[in-house]
């Protein structure tokens, strides 16, 4: 039988800024609510790692392909609110992605996006 390496997704997540959270905290914060809604097993098996990320108020997390579903379920049930800025199947095509985008203009979509839910 063929041993085959699964494959993975990394997912660029835009927090806010006026939150006063450091990556590290808003990563274990998403684990936790993944346990929540989905266990610890499959926690352990979506292994939902955290990258270091050049671009200010953005995480970078990688999650196995078989679980992104829940992992995105469980990032739009993730207080405080995140927003997925782009998807991709390598890291480094990631933070390219990123780097192209411009993130003022995010800003601005994440605030009305704050208002809009109080």
């Amino acid at each position: 039988m063929l041993r085959r390496k699964e494959k993975r997704r990394y997912v660029a997540i835009l927090y806010s800024e006026t939150h006063l959270y450091k990556p590290v905290q808003l990563h274990e914060i998403i684990v936790r609510r993944f346990k929540e809604l989905f266990g610890v097993l499959h926690c352990e098996l979506a292994m939902l790692r955290l990258y270091d990320s050049e671009f200010g108020n953005t995480l970078l997390i990688r999650c196995k392909l078989k679980y992104l579903d829940n992992f995105l379920f469980s990032l739009s049930m993730t207080q405080p609110p995140v927003i997925v800025i782009s998807l991709s199947g390598t890291l480094k095509k990631l933070r390219m992605n990123v780097s192209t985008l411009n993130l003022e203009t995010l800003k601005t979509i994440e605030t009305k996006y704050e208002k809009g839910m109080r």
